[in-house]
């Protein structure tokens, strides 16, 4: 590999600063999805399933991405992003995310008017909790578990409507007040569904506007494209701009500027959808959302040209990419598991077709783990049990750390959980924010060991750090008007993570196993409880799953000596774990007899790999004569 430049050699790069903008915007768009997913499942009349696509579409991009790559690699037998170079890398994945940026701009837009009676069929097929309205929001149809209701809304429009004398024929009911909507409601049943729409039809000559949900997600993939590319060059060309012994550092400073974009990303979309004054979901305007795509696009390409024009380290490879027959089959074997479920998506045949999936991924996984064992040749990096398991780490890892806040809009809209009307959409923002600062807290407070302090100071630190990112939450949610009271609870939480850092011993395998028991613990309170304990509970799984990410991977390539290159790769791919796991949660929430509370049972059994993969890699490591407590976790 080209060393850096000299003036890199000697100091830090100025355009290191130019670099770190990428690093929050991964953060900002990623948090952002906790917010976008509530609206376009109201936007769009989506089940709880349908609206997890959007993590799918976004997060299997990353594994779409270090497919490609990897068998571009294999076929050229030369590893692609190092002969072209990181900083053209970087450059490319800018390019393609300014691309999706602006599709997504024609995509929001497009739009489908039709009359209302030919929505007869799609609100009979409602299913609990979902809604469609009409275009100019008078009237709103939802289902739910005690049959369909019509909205008249809002209540300041409904008076010169709801006195018709023709109301009594069509629904044998009177509306009635509801005070949480600001509209008035009414009950129906299916049969009473056609008069109705005709009635609408006839009298006011309503019509519902439909939105194109499969372009939004195409937009997502190829934005996520890009950061995919982005994200595998410019974490090792962060290192390249500066001196290598501090490397570690300038990561760590990276990953803390991703983890304030996590935090302000929901906070931005929300004041974005819903307006300063957290207007309702049903008057939310998804145009807004181009405001924000037509920014990311001058931004990205912005620092793109500065990329090409700037002068910067080139860091290549010609090293010869080693074939792997076995490990490229296993990766094909799921690469087949990911198109099936693809397959199941175009038929509507979804959950069962996301379990299997998943169930076929894992067991292809596991059984390249054995296979390995007994015949090590043609599988390079997948020889090595530590990094088969820690594929798998990464795949439930990244699966809980998303679907743990992108079913949480969800859990908070339904009534009697934390209010007891249930949250508006408009309103869950400061929770999303809490949930993905808590990473921030645990990462701030996990960067505090790559930096050469004494150790009485790393542990003064360990308990100012976490209080400081927890101020710079409540700071940004009172600049958005959101009222930061209702987050100091949340404070025991904290406390609780700072007593299992000083636990750990700032020891990977060991500091897991802790945050994984406390993971599953936190999660089992929010199923047996509800108000703040179980919100609070559910959130703090981001102060477990903060320093997961480092510590899973430090220990999944320890060892791997010259095949690290390509196991980093490996398990890059299995982010795929967020695109999969968010759906089935989504899903089994979509089944009356679960629900979307007692659904959090999947990160229980997310945490709970975890927690065995921190047990079982000490084992396999120190049967490699590997000292497995060498690498200090840090923040991502």
């Amino acid at each position: 590999m080209a060393e850096p430049t000299s003036a890199s050699s000697r100091g830090l790069h100025p355009a290191f600063f130019v670099l770190i903008t990428v690093f929050f915007f991964w953060g900002f768009l990623a948090a952002s999805n906790g917010v976008f997913i509530p609206f376009c499942k109201s936007h769009f009349n989506l089940t709880q399933l349908q609206s997890q696509l959007i993590d799918f579409a976004f997060y299997s991009a990353y594994f779409i991405g270090s497919l490609i790559l990897y068998l571009l690699s294999a076929a050229s037998r030369m590893d692609i992003l190092n002969k072209i170079g990181y900083r053209k890398g970087i450059i490319y994945g800018l390019l393609i995310s300014v691309v999706g940026a602006l599709v997504m701009i024609p995509c929001v837009d497009k739009e489908q008017v039709v009359p209302i009676q030919a929505t007869q069929q799609r609100i009979a097929e409602l299913t609990i909790g979902q809604d469609i309205q009409t275009s100019d929001h008078l009237f709103r149809f939802h289902r739910a578990e005690d049959g369909y209701y019509l909205f008249v809304q809002p209540a300041a429009r409904a008076d010169s409507i709801i006195h018709r004398a023709e109301w009594n024929s069509l629904l044998n009911t009177n509306f009635t007040y509801n005070a949480k909507e600001d509209a008035y409601e009414a009950r129906f049943d299916a049969k009473q569904l056609p008069a109705l729409l005709q009635f609408l039809e006839q009298q006011y000559h309503e019509t519902v506007t439909f939105g194109y949900f499969g372009l939004i997600l195409m937009a997502l993939f190829i934005v996520a494209l890009g950061f995919a590319l982005q994200q595998t060059a410019a974490q090792p060309f962060a290192v390249a701009l500066g001196d290598p012994a501090t490397g570690a550092h300038r990561l760590n400073l990276a990953g803390g500027l991703n983890s304030f974009g996590t935090t302000i990303g929901p906070l931005i979309i929300s004041r974005l959808l819903f307006g300063p004054g957290k207007g309702s979901a049903a008057a939310a305007n998804i145009h807004a959302v181009n405001e924000m795509y037509i920014l990311i696009a001058g931004l990205f390409l912005a620092v793109a040209l500065l990329f090409i024009f700037a002068k910067m380290p080139e860091v290549t490879s010609h090293e010869e990419f080693e074939q792997t027959r076995k490990a490229t089959g296993a990766m094909n074997v799921i690469t087949a598991f990911f198109l099936l479920i693809v397959l199941g998506i175009v038929l509507n045949f979804r959950l069962p077709v996301f379990i299997l999936g998943i169930v076929g991924i894992l067991y292809v996984l596991f059984h390249a783990n054995h296979a390995a064992q007994r015949n090590s040749e043609g599988w390079g990096a997948m020889r090595y049990p530590q990094l088969v398991l820690g594929m798998i780490g990464i795949f439930v890892y990244v699966g809980v750390e998303v679907t743990i806040q992108s079913n949480l809009g969800a859990l908070l809209e339904k009534p009697g959980f934390l209010t007891p009307d249930g949250l508006d959409a408009s309103k869950i923002d400061p929770y999303i924010s809490l949930y993905w600062g808590s990473l921030m807290i645990g990462r701030w407070t996990g960067a505090i060991t790559a930096f050469n302090l004494s150790r009485n100071t790393r542990k003064i630190l360990m308990v100012i750090v976490p209080f400081i990112a927890y101020g710079v939450i409540l700071l940004v949610n009172h600049i958005k008007q959101n009222n930061v009271g209702e987050l100091l609870p949340y404070i025991p939480c904290i406390v609780i993570q700072i007593i299992g850092f000083f636990w750990g011993q700032e020891k990977p395998a060991k500091t897991l196993m802790i945050f994984g028991v406390l993971g599953m613990l936190a999660m089992f309170i929010g199923l047996i409880t509800h108000g703040y304990v179980g919100t609070f509970a559910f959130i703090s799984g981001g102060l477990f799953c903060s320093v997961m990410w480092p510590s899973i991977f430090a220990l999944a390539i320890t060892g791997l000596g010259k095949y690290t290159s390509q196991g980093s790769a490996f398990l890059i791919m299995m982010i795929l774990g967020g695109a999969l796991i968010p759906p089935v949660q989504g899903g089994l929430a979509d089944i009356p007899a679960i629900g979307i509370h007692y659904s959090y049972v999947i990160p229980i059994l997310c945490f709970a790999y975890i927690t065995f993969f921190g047990y079982r890699v000490r084992s396999i490591l120190q049967s490699q004569g590997l000292d497995y407590e060498a690498a200090i976790s840090s923040g991502h």
